[in-house]
């Protein structure tokens, strides 16, 4: 077999290897491999806490002002109190009595201490200083009329919230009416208040009812309407549409609330002697130390004790009349005193032949027992002619009001109360 001559070899190699160069040139790069994600982690900056906070502490029974504030970093007591003293006694502080003390942080001592002495006063004590200084702020508040429509669906009382009415509000309405609705036993569901009152508003909106102007109460199918008056010598009254006023002589209840616990029945079955016993008057169930009220202008014709009725009073009444109450914790009354209607002449108690916290009252006219609930009272007169013009003036400006007759105004804003979260108090 022949050879190829040198030469052709030669020539057949650097082709080859020039193709190959050649391919090797012109080949694409590979394909570069995928970076591996990476997660991406935000880092907030730190939130510095505020330098100041403030404790809410309310007042518990057994309180004393000299525990109260060197537990929260007030040792200088008595200079405290002497400051303050002007403004309000602190050594008498009542259970429920909210104390702020506002503190920089990692500072024992409060910087101040706030403390409401009513609804619209406040004292601000700043402690800050090596003495302590007192200011006192009022609130300020404009005032609008307003109309507040009470339907009792269950309770009286959340009735009246939702009416943007407070318990002492009911308490003022039920003190226009005392001489003649019982509000502890004659309110019934379904029945209707229309309060027309100055309304307080500050830059938060409405805060709460100032002074009644006038009020409307249908219950059980009747209604009652009564109207405020201040005559031109500057006395404020309460008075019907047609000018008789609505004060008399006696009121309808001698406690302002309470609850009836046992009517008038002269055939009862008395729960201590197990045997049947008339019932000469009727029991109100009370907490013990609840204020008793003499029902109209009286003499004190006996107080003390007497046998089964325990701490007993009497009063002698004008006319015919005399009432008696029973059982009572204490006394504050002594024989042959003259009291007015509404003093206070004892409280509820459970003294004497009694099963528990109540008052027995008795109502006797000319010697004998009625039931005080269901007696016709006797009345009084209305106003002198010279002030009846100006009453109509009143009158007629409030009843529409009271009708529905002309638009109420707009219903009230609560302000809001914002503020911070505060710590409990230990």
């Amino acid at each position: 077999m022949s050879t190829l001559p040198a030469r052709l070899v030669a020539t057949l190699l650097v082709g080859t290897l020039g193709l190959g160069l050649l391919g090797f040139i012109s080949a694409p790069p590979p394909e570069a491999a995928a970076p591996e994600a990476v997660a991406v982690v935000e880092i907030e900056a730190p939130v510095e806490e505020p330098p100041f906070y403030d404790t809410l502490y309310k007042v518990r029974s057994g309180d004393t002002i000299g525990s109260i504030l060197p537990r929260h970093g007030v040792k200088d007591v008595e200079e405290v109190l002497a400051q303050v003293k002007p403004h309000t006694d602190l050594s008498r502080l009542r259970a429920g009595t909210e104390l702020r003390f506002h503190y920089r942080k990692e500072v024992s001592r409060p910087l101040s201490l706030t403390l409401a002495l009513d609804e619209d006063r406040s004292l601000i004590i700043d402690l800050s200083g090596d003495v302590a200084q007192v200011e006192l702020i009022e609130a300020e508040y404009t005032s609008q009329l307003g109309v507040h429509v009470i339907d009792v669906v269950g309770s009286l009382w959340d009735s009246a919230l939702k009416a943007g009415l407070r318990p002492a509000d009911i308490v003022r309405i039920a003190n226009v009416f005392q001489w003649e609705l019982d509000f502890n036993t004659e309110i019934q569901r379904g029945a209707r208040i229309v309060v027309v009152s100055d309304d307080l508003y500050d830059d938060g909106g409405f805060v709460r009812p100032d002074a009644l102007r006038a009020v409307r109460i249908e219950n059980g199918g009747k209604t009652l309407i009564s109207i405020r008056h201040v005559s031109a010598t500057g006395e404020e009254g309460w008075f019907h549409p047609d000018g008789t006023g609505a004060r008399k002589p006696f009121l309808r209840s001698p406690l302002e609330f309470s609850r009836v616990t046992s009517g008038f029945n002269p055939r009862r079955f008395h729960p201590v002697l197990k045997k049947a016993r008339p019932h000469n008057g009727t029991d109100f169930g009370a907490p013990t130390g609840t204020p008793i009220r003499a029902v109209a202008d009286a003499v004190v014709s006996f107080a003390g004790k007497s046998g089964g009725y325990g701490n007993h009073v009497k009063l002698d009444h004008e006319g015919p009349y005399v009432t008696s109450y029973s059982h009572l914790s204490k006394i504050r009354v002594k024989n042959g005193q003259k009291v007015k209607q509404g003093d206070v002449i004892g409280e509820v108690g459970s003294t004497g032949m009694s099963t528990g916290p109540h008052l027995h009252y008795e109502f006797l006219s000319g010697g004998k027992h009625v039931d005080p609930m269901k007696i016709k009272l006797p009345t009084t007169g209305g106003m002198s002619a010279a002030e009846l013009a100006s009453f109509h003036a009143t009158r007629d400006a409030l009843l529409p009001l009271l009708n529905g007759e002309l638009p109420a105004p707009p219903p009230p804003v609560w302000a809001d109360d914002g503020g911070e979260a505060l710590a409990e108090g230990e």
